[in-house]
């Protein structure tokens, strides 16, 4: 059996909540695209992709002729074919998470071909995990952040997290009282900056948060900052975690080295899709540390379930419900857990009406998620 082709698909619509965090506003439209991988017996691989047209350059451009030809079932000789075909290119951002796309659609076509689900393939530890409550909120209200922690809570769910980095801190202090107060002390609560603070910034605010018994802090140091992050990470008994913006085993390796994380948050897509995935996992099962992916539409699970330090699955609700429409089968949190889908490959079959309902955009056009510049700059207050 060889690969034939590769394509992206069309843009689905999929209209959502708007929502924030320290440095995005992301606008009540979800967008998506799928990476489909065919073979000359008619077998196709899909998965979710993320990145519009600059992905689809770099994979039906640069990605595809290297791979097409090749056996689906050699996917470490295709990953190393990727990855040293783009070495002139980028290592990193988002040609490291076009590898993962394609990466993850060859694992997918390896379960189709097989018979058999991802998370068995790759030999699964449990046949379920841990799942958290997340939400993008810091537009929310405090009445409004406190309700959805709260529900989440109800909903089984035995750890939850919030978005922080106001610009005055003590809007955070303040939001995260009031939300240990609604869960009580048997549910943990974990916090997520997105790379909002500089370092004296995040010390002083750690130490701050310590009595309210945080589970981990998130991002807290922009991800290029390894060093600072490392620095914390002794500062502050709060665990550090960290990943959703690294790339690759190399950047992890140095994460772990330099003790800078507690947590390892490799995303399954950005750091190079499964292949790369196991291979940071058992790095960092080699150091004692667990891994929990950054969330990723219905690719983690399975990996999360595969290793023997996978602990917890991101259950971002309102990026998880738009894109879920789009799709016939799905797994979702039951009581704060959540199973694979026994189904073969991901078990990812798009709707046959998802291209009528949501296979345009509105006609008032689309809104784009917005960043600014975070209020840490200057970087050393």
């Amino acid at each position: 059996m060889k690969i034939t082709d590769i394509q992206l698909t069309d843009t689905f619509y999929v209209p959502a909540k708007a929502q924030q965090d320290a440095i995005s506003k992301l606008p009540a439209m979800s967008m998506h695209n799928f990476c489909q991988v065919f073979t000359d017996d008619g077998i196709v691989g899909i998965v979710p992709a993320s990145g519009g047209k600059l992905t689809k350059v770099l994979i039906e451009e640069m990605l595809k002729p290297v791979v097409l030809g090749e056996d689906p079932m050699d996917h470490e000789r295709i990953w190393q074919k990727m990855y040293w075909g783009m070495l002139s290119n980028g290592r990193r951002g988002a040609v490291m998470s076009a590898i993962g796309i394609v990466d993850n659609a060859i694992w997918d076509l390896k379960g189709r071909i097989t018979g058999q689900p991802v998370h068995k393939l790759l030999g699964c530890f449990r046949d379920s995990v841990n799942s958290y409550g997340s939400g993008i909120n810091l537009n929310l209200s405090d009445d409004e952040l406190v309700a959805q922690m709260r529900g989440f809570a109800e909903a089984g769910f035995r750890m939850v997290k919030m978005k922080i980095g106001h610009q005055d801190p003590r809007r955070d202090l303040e939001r995260v009282r009031r939300v240990r107060e609604a869960i009580g002390p048997d549910v943990d609560l974990s916090l997520d900056a997105n790379n909002a603070w500089s370092l004296a910034s995040a010390i002083g605010i750690a130490r701050q948060l310590e009595p309210f018994d945080i589970y981990w802090l998130e991002e807290p140091i922009l991800a290029d900052e390894i060093d600072s992050l490392a620095q914390l990470a002794r500062a502050t008994r709060i665990p550090i975690a960290a990943g959703e913006n690294h790339y690759g085993k190399w950047e992890f390796k140095e994460l772990i080295e330099k003790r800078a994380v507690s947590i390892v948050q490799a995303d399954v897509v950005k750091c190079g899709g499964v292949t790369e995935f196991l291979k940071i996992a058992a790095m960092a099962d080699a150091h004692g540390l667990p891994v929990c992916p950054h969330f990723s539409n219905f690719v983690d699970v399975p990996c999360i379930a595969a290793v023997p330090n996978g602990l917890f699955h991101e259950y971002a609700q309102d990026l998880f419900e738009p894109a879920s429409q789009l799709l016939q089968f799905y797994a979702e949190p039951i009581g704060g857990m959540i199973a694979p889908l026994d189904r073969p490959g991901f078990g990812i079959e798009l709707r046959p009406d998802a291209l009528e309902a949501y296979g345009g955009p509105p006609s008032g056009g689309v809104a784009r998620r917005t960043t600014e510049r975070g209020w840490r700059w200057p970087p050393y207050l």
